[in-house]
C-alpha cells in the first residue's frame, strides 16, 4: 500500500497543480460513509485509494482484526451530470481464538456503477444524486465474496449550512449480497472546513438487515489538500450497537488526473 500511495502522489505532482488552475479543488468519497452527490466533470478521472484496519472481540479469548489493504475506487465523468464508477479491495481477515491465530486473504466482489446528479441545492433543498452499483463476485469458494451478484442504490443529499459547515446524508438499500434479504442503510454526517487546507467530520451511520440485528457506528476523521488534485484523509470509528466491531481506523489519498 505504502507503494501505491508513492505512486499515486508522485503522479499527481508530476502532472502540476497548473493544470487544474480552472477547474475546483478535488471532492472525494472518502473517508466517511457519506458518498457525496457531486460529480467529477466530464473527462475527468479519479483514483481513491485507502487502507482501513477493522477490529473486534466480542467474547472473551476470541478476536478478529479486517484488514482492508487496499480499497480502491475509480471514478470517470463521462457526461455533465453522470460519472462511471468501480471498485475493488483486498482483504486479510485474523481470527485468534484462545492465542491461536488463523487468517484468510483474498479480493472482494468487484463493485461497477454510476452516479447520477438529480437536483443543485436551492434554498432547503439539498444538491442530490443518485448512486446506482452491483457487485460482481468472480472467484468460487472466497470467504470474501457472495454466492449471488449484489445490487445497491442510494440517495446522497448535502446542504451547505454556512461557508464552514455542511450536512451530508445518505438513504439506501442492498440487496442480494452479504446478507439474506434486504439491507437499510443510513448516513449523516457533519463536515467543517477548520483551518486553510484542512476539514474534518463527524458522522454517524449503520446497516439494518431484514433478517438479523442492525449494526450503527459512529465515526470521524480529517482531509488534508495537498494540491488542487490531491487529498489525503484519516478517519476512525467504533461500534455502537452489539454486532458492530469495538473500533476501526483507516487512511487514503485521492488523485484526480486531468483529461
Amino acid at each position: 500500500m505504502k507503494n501505491l500511495i508513492a505512486i499515486l502522489l508522485f503522479c499527481a505532482i508530476f502532472i502540476s497543480q497548473n493544470l487544474f488552475s480552472q477547474v475546483e479543488d478535488i471532492s472525494t468519497d472518502r473517508p466517511d460513509q457519506s458518498e457525496s452527490p457531486y460529480l467529477m466533470d466530464k473527462g475527468y478521472f479519479q483514483i481513491e485509494a485507502g487502507v482501513t484496519s477493522e477490529n473486534d472481540e466480542p467474547v472473551k479469548d476470541f478476536k478478529t482484526n479486517t484488514l482492508s489493504a487496499p480499497s480502491i475506487l475509480l471514478r470517470y465523468g463521462i457526461a455533465k451530470n453522470v460519472e462511471l464508477r468501480g471498485g475493488i479491495e483486498i482483504i486479510n481477515s485474523k481470527t485468534t481464538v484462545s492465542g491461536t491465530s488463523t487468517s484468510e486473504n483474498g479480493m472482494g466482489p468487484i463493485m461497477a456503477g454510476t452516479k447520477i446528479k438529480l437536483f443543485s441545492e436551492k434554498g432547503s433543498m439539498p444538491e442530490t444524486a443518485l448512486l446506482l452499483s452491483i457487485t460482481i463476485p468472480f472467484k468460487d469458494n472466497s470467504a470474501f465474496q457472495s454466492d449471488y451478484i449484489g445490487t445497491e442504490f442510494r440517495f446522497a443529499m448535502t446542504n451547505n449550512l454556512t461557508k464552514r459547515f455542511s450536512l451530508s446524508y445518505n438513504i439506501g438499500g442492498e440487496f442480494g449480497a452479504g446478507a439474506p434479504g434486504a439491507t437499510g442503510l443510513y448516513t449523516i454526517a457533519l463536515g467543517a472546513s477548520l483551518v486553510n487546507k484542512l476539514s474534518g467530520f463527524v458522522e454517524l451511520y449503520g446497516f439494518m438487515p431484514q433478517k438479523t440485528s442492525p449494526d450503527h457506528r459512529f465515526d470521524a476523521g480529517l482531509t488534508y489538500l495537498i494540491l488542487k488534485n490531491v487529498q489525503i484523509d484519516a478517519a476512525f470509528g467504533f461500534g455502537i450497537s452489539e454486532k458492530s466491531p469495538d473500533f476501526f481506523v483507516g487512511g487514503g489519498v485521492s488523485v484526480r488526473l486531468p483529461k
